[in-house]
Order: C-alpha cells, then sequence, then structure tokens
C-alpha cells in the first residue's frame, strides 16, 4: 500500500515514515480485531514478509514500529513463545538492516532471493528454537508456508520494482517538462528583449547621421534610452514571474498609447519601405484598464510583425474605434498573409511563419492581453495581408 500511493520523489521523508506507521496501525487493527489468524501463520509468513518488506524498503523507523507491531501482536494476542519470537525477529530486522542500504543496486531478481533469504531466516530460527523447546510442526504446514513465503516475496519484489519504475519515469517526465518550461521561458524572454534593443539601435544608428539638428538629436537619444528601459522592465517582469504579484492596472487612453509606440517604429518601418498609417475613427476618449507597459509591449509585438511579413514594402494601417461599448485595435497588414491552419496555430510554442522566429512573442502576447481582459483574435488569406484585432472593455469616466 506504502509503496503504491507514495512516490518516493513527492513525499518528504519524515511524512513517507508517518504514514507508514499509520499503514502499520491501520492493517494491525484489522489482522488482529477482526481477522481470525492461526498464531503459526501469524508467526511464520506475516511476520516475517511484513518485517523485511518494512526494514529492507523503508529503513530503521519503519522497521522497528513493525518489529514492536508485530512482536506484541505475536506475543500478547498469538501467544507465540516469547524468547522465540524476539530473537527470530531481531535477527530479522538486524539482517534487514544491513541489506537496506545497498537496495538501489541490487537487480530485481536479487532483490527478490534476498527477500527470500531474509524471510527464511526467520523462518529457520523459529523452527529450530520451538524445536528445540519441545515443539512439534506437521511437514505439510510447513512446506505450505515456504511455499506462500517464496510466492509473496517473488510477488512484493514485483510490485516494488514495477512501481519504482513507474516513479522514475514520471520523475523524468516532470523533469522534462521544467526543463521545456525553462527553455520556453529564456527563449520568450530574448525574443522580447530583442524587440526594443533593435528600436534602440535604430535610433543609435540614426543618431550617428550627419547634419543632425539638436532637437532630433534629442528625440533620438530619448527613444534609445526608452528602449533600453523598456528591456529592462521585461528582465524584471520575467524575474517576478514566479512571485505573481496584484496587477497595477490604469486607466490608458488607447489613442496615446498608439502615437507613443509609433516613433519607435519608425526607423524600422523606414528601412523595409513600409507606410505606417494611423487612424483614430472616434473623436471620444478610448479608455481602458491595463499597465502601459505590457500594452505597449502587445502592440509593439504585433506590429512588428507586421512589418516583417512585408519584407518587399507594403503599408501597414493601425486603426483605433469604439463598437457597443467596447474598444477595437484593428492592425492590418498587406503581408504575405496566413492560410487557415497557419492561422488556427497562432500562439502556439514555436509556431512561426517567420524563418528566424521562435513563435513565442504572440504566446506572451495572447496573454497579456489576457490579463488585461482582452481578447485577440486574426483574420488572415495567403497574399492578402493580415488583421489582428484586439478588443477592450470600454471604461467610462464618471
Amino acid at each position: 500500500m506504502l509503496v503504491i500511493i507514495t512516490p518516493r520523489f513527492s513525499y518528504s521523508h519524515n511524512r513517507r515514515k508517518l504514514l507508514f506507521i499509520a499503514i502499520l496501525g491501520l492493517l494491525s487493527i484489522v489482522y488482529l480485531g477482526l481477522e481470525q489468524t492461526d498464531p503459526l501463520v501469524y508467526a511464520l509468513h506475516l511476520t516475517p514478509i511484513s518485517l523485511t518488506l518494512a526494514v529492507l524498503y523503508e529503513g530503521m523507523l519503519p522497521g522497528i514500529a513493525t518489529w514492536a507491531a508485530f512482536c506484541i501482536g505475536g506475543i500478547f494476542i498469538m501467544h507465540n513463545d516469547p524468547l522465540t519470537t524476539l530473537l527470530s525477529s531481531v535477527v530479522l530486522f538486524a539482517s534487514g538492516l544491513l541489506c537496506h542500504y545497498k537496495l538501489e543496486t541490487v537487480s530485481q531478481l536479487r532483490m527478490s532471493l534476498r527477500f527470500f533469504a531474509l524471510v527464511f531466516i526467520h523462518l529457520t530460527i523459529f523452527t529450530t528454537i520451538s524445536l528445540l523447546q519441545g515443539g512439534s510442526f506437521e511437514f505439510r504446514t510447513l512446506a505450505l508456508i515456504g511455499a506462500a513465503n517464496l510466492l509473496s516475496s517473488l510477488f512484493i519484489n514485483y510490485i516494488y520494482f514495477h512501481v519504482k519504475h513507474q516513479e522514475r519515469f514520471q520523475q523524468e517526465l516532470i523533469m522534462s517538462e521544467k526543463y521545456q518550461m525553462i527553455g520556453h521561458l529564456a527563449a520568450s524572454i530574448s525574443h522580447e528583449i530583442r524587440n526594443p534593443l533593435t528600436t534602440t539601435r535604430g535610433f543609435l544608428q540614426l543618431m550617428g547621421k550627419e547634419d543632425l539638428d539638436r532637437v532630433t538629436l534629442d528625440r533620438y537619444r530619448k527613444y534609445a534610452f526608452e528602449g533600453v528601459d523598456l528591456a529592462s522592465t521585461i528582465i524584471t517582469d520575467y524575474l517576478n514571474f514566479s512571485k505573481p504579484n496584484e496587477e497595477k492596472s490604469q486607466l490608458l487612453d488607447v489613442q496615446i498609447e498608439i502615437d507613443g509606440i509609433i516613433p519607435w517604429l519608425q526607423p524600422y518601418s523606414a528601412l523595409s519601405n513600409i507606410e505606417i498609417d494611423i487612424q483614430h475613427l472616434s473623436r471620444e476618449k478610448l479608455l481602458i484598464l491595463g499597465e502601459s507597459k505590457k500594452l505597449q509591449q502587445c502592440l509593439l509585438n504585433v506590429m512588428k510583425n507586421a512589418i516583417e511579413s512585408m519584407p518587399d514594402g507594403g503599408k501597414l494601417t493601425v486603426q483605433t474605434q469604439l463598437a457597443q461599448n467596447s474598444v477595437h485595435i484593428i492592425i492590418r497588414d498587406t503581408g504575405a498573409g496566413m492560410d487557415k491552419s497557419q492561422v488556427k496555430r497562432l500562439g502556439k510554442p514555436y509556431f512561426t511563419t517567420k524563418e528566424n522566429g521562435t513563435g513565442l512573442g504572440l504566446m506572451v502576447v495572447m496573454s497579456m492581453i489576457k490579463t488585461m481582459d482582452g481578447k485577440i483574435m486574426f483574420r488572415s488569406k495567403p497574399n492578402e495581408g493580415t488583421i489582428c484585432e484586439l478588443h477592450f472593455k470600454r471604461v467610462e469616466l464618471q
């Protein structure tokens, strides 16, 4: 019962020992209080099998508890001879404890033989002392008990090694999932940081041009610093990933947020000969709840993907509008587009249509949009471009 319900890798050492003792107590009550057990079967079968199982597989503390339980049961309830019971069980306990510390290096067959050898030692000592004290045994009874002990030894060891194999497989699977998660996280971090650093690099290149006026130079420097700050914020967010904090949501004006990231995209879009067209179709303020940095990160990711889908130039259109008390951000490109199967796989780890992409950027975007209680949808056709729609609940000022 213990081996099956308590995998070693998921239970602490002390909790496992206490659980063993609880199971021992429960089964002792069943056998001693409810079952009509023959004293000889209790002494020569149940005691050695249970004590060997405890001390060989679980060690000293469970072994001592099992030894005490079966000695008390054998002497005071089954009324077996005290000297015979104590001596045979002590020898079995000591021998089993010596074998316990070499358990990991023994094969299943050798372990089964070792298990049966310990049981046989107990059976030999018990019967020998009993015979010396004038007792008698039927050969048929001893043969049946010996055969039962052999079968029990083989069965118990088969169960033990089978469950241990499953435990190792389970543990390897858990570790594999952890390593995969670490890989996803590392790739995701590199992808997210690359966006602002690419923008920063573009502004630093522009700052190297000759005959730049002071105002333009200061603007480029400001945008470059903002890109570095955004990269630092992303790193902080990932470092705090395992310590979730309450979202510090605030009122965001969608139109202002979009206008704020366009200067970051202009150098990148200019290199690909792409025109950016911003259309705010509502005269009212479009307010939503969220975090400015995260919303800008999401928009930057989607727009950068749109620009990269148009390597030979094109047009990126960004619209904001109000529809049924919902704020819509529509991002449309004239790029290569995707078929239905590709659209369905968007947001899955490592799915990407870009040659050097990871697919993790969009996965992060979808996660962030969801935390802001928003929705993201894609429509696309091959050679006709892609449309990305972001929907958020509008917040009205009282």
